[in-house]
């Protein structure tokens, strides 16, 4: 049974999470402690309680970043400030790409103040001072984008670089291409706001490479992210270059989209590029003491994480590889003792009791687990052929051969060295295996489970029978958590009593 979390602790009405605020966040967070009431269940109170824990932490490490950013500019314009008052302005002798930018980046970003503005309350008097404005510069701007006059909006670009630090020293001709550039954004920016006075409370679009342009005063750290191109490879680079390698399965691409951010978020000043092993090792040990992850998971997270990395160093995109070589069974438990929860073979006597009237083949609803014959064909195979279960999951009429010898072949697997031809069990040709894969075949069917079939686009068909079964298991039966559908095993002597299906296919 696994172990209540530090921050998790039993009450008389059940149990509670509490987490303590630090000192310095509290005026960001606005709360002392964070408590969540997580019910009676003593198992899904762990579960939540883990999950809670992960995503305060979370949102502690972004509350960090973001206060030391706020402390790092307030310190930095102190200083721009006490200097003497004739400071002359920074000037800019060059419009580049960046520049064109960074104003469009720092214009949109502006929105911000009138969104909280607006959620503050505004009376009549300025909502309709603000109709009239709006209106007046829309029409303004899309004039002078239309016969190429950006000279009105001269002064906004200026305003706006002088309040940074700035000046523009470019030639005329320079300066009117450049404000002709960020028109659009200032196009856009008027737009969002006319859809906010309709009531539409909508966002600029900006993504993380729309970094606002810096002010003179601001340090490079607070307004350069950790995925700015000067740090190397972004973490969504990694993640987009590995995808690019070979196709993947949704369900990988998902857990390793989720570790990445898992990852970047505990350490959101690392990047692929500066990554260490000593963090590495930090992140690993948050995710077993936050989340409970044995040592076999934080290999299975690593090793997923380090393949990304692997990837990008062999096309010479990193340097090195801090995952490569990890000793992860330091992270195990040095007891020696087995866990409760690990996999086993179901012993004979569950075997016979899954395979019986009383069990399985007593459920004779068509409702759940991809439907009846599908409940019941995927483990007599599983149990005598040792196939996995997406294995058995993806076979069609197709894979299904009947010379030399009856076997089906496996032909989409875990891995290279899984792809095979298994034959088929004389038990499962003697309960009519293959009548119901001829009547699959003369209804038109091609997949030998016809409703065997996902919703989810990260989950396989297979995993539909594998959650009904496993509640048949723990619900039905009443066996243990530890009683996995995997638990199949292929046996040299297997006595399970099971009734012949012949003569049931008249119907798939």
């Amino acid at each position: 049974m696994p172990a209540l979390p530090s921050n998790c602790y039993k009450t008389p009405h059940g149990y509670v999470f509490r987490i303590v605020v630090p000192e310095s966040l509290r005026a960001a967070v606005g709360k002392r402690e964070i408590k969540r009431s997580l019910g009676k269940d003593y198992r899904q109170a762990v579960s939540q309680a883990r999950l809670l824990a992960l995503q305060v932490d979370q949102q502690f490490q972004s509350l960090r970043q973001r206060v030391q950013q706020e402390e790092d500019y307030a310190q930095a314009f102190a200083r721009y400030v006490a200097q003497a008052p004739n400071l002359p302005l920074k000037p800019i002798t060059k419009v580049t790409p960046a520049l064109v930018s960074g104003l469009r980046a720092l214009w949109l970003s502006s929105l911000e103040a009138d969104l909280a503005w607006r959620r503050e309350g505004i009376d009549d008097e300025e909502y309709q001072e603000l109709q009239e404005n709006i209106g007046e510069v829309q029409a303004k701007i899309a004039q002078a984008l239309a016969r190429g006059q950006p000279e009105p909006f001269l002064p906004v670009i200026r305003t706006l670089l002088v309040g940074k630090g700035y000046q523009l020293a470019v030639t005329p001709a320079e300066e009117r291409q450049l404000v002709l550039d960020v028109l659009p954004a200032l196009q856009e920016g008027y737009d969002i706001l006319a859809q906010r006075q309709a009531g539409r409370l909508v966002q600029p679009k900006l993504t993380p490479e729309d970094i606002p342009l810096p002010a003179v005063w601001e340090p490079a750290t607070s307004t350069t992210p950790a995925t700015s191109r000067n740090s190397g490879l972004s973490w969504q680079e990694l993640l987009d270059h590995w995808r690019q390698d070979c196709p993947r399965k949704p369900r990988t691409d998902k857990e390793l989209q989720r570790l990445i951010q898992s990852l970047s978020s505990f350490l959101p000043k690392a990047t692929p590029t500066t990554l260490t092993r000593a963090q590495v090792t930090d992140w690993l040990r948050h995710e077993r003491d936050q989340r409970g992850n044995s040592a076999k998971t934080l290999e299975k997270k690593g090793t997923l994480v380090g393949a990304a990395f692997s990837i990008a160093v062999k096309d010479e995109l990193l340097e090195r590889n801090p995952f490569a070589g990890f000793d992860y069974k330091r992270f195990a438990a040095k007891e020696g003792l087995a866990s409760e929860s690990q996999r086993r073979s179901f012993t004979q006597a569950e075997l016979a009791r899954i395979f019986s009237p009383q069990g399985l083949f007593g459920i004779t609803t068509s409702a759940g687990g991809g439907g009846y014959h599908a409940r019941i064909w995927i483990p007599l195979i599983a149990l005598y052929s040792g196939a996995r279960l997406n294995e058995i999951g993806q076979l069609t009429v197709d894979h299904i051969v009947r010379e030399p010898v009856p076997y089906f072949k496996i032909l989409q697997a875990k891995n290279q060295n899984s792809i095979r031809d298994v034959p088929l069990h004389p038990k499962l040709i003697d309960l009519g295996f293959l009548d119901y894969v001829e009547a699959i075949r003369s209804a038109g069917y091609r997949s030998l489970w016809p409703f065997l079939r996902s919703r989810s686009q990260v989950s396989t068909d297979s995993e539909v029978l594998g959650r009904w079964f496993g509640r048949f298991l723990h619900h039905t039966l009443n066996y243990p958590l530890r009683s996995l559908f995997t638990a199949f095993a292929t046996r040299s002597r297997i006595s399970v009593e099971t009734p012949s299906f012949r003569g049931s296919y008249t119907t798939p």
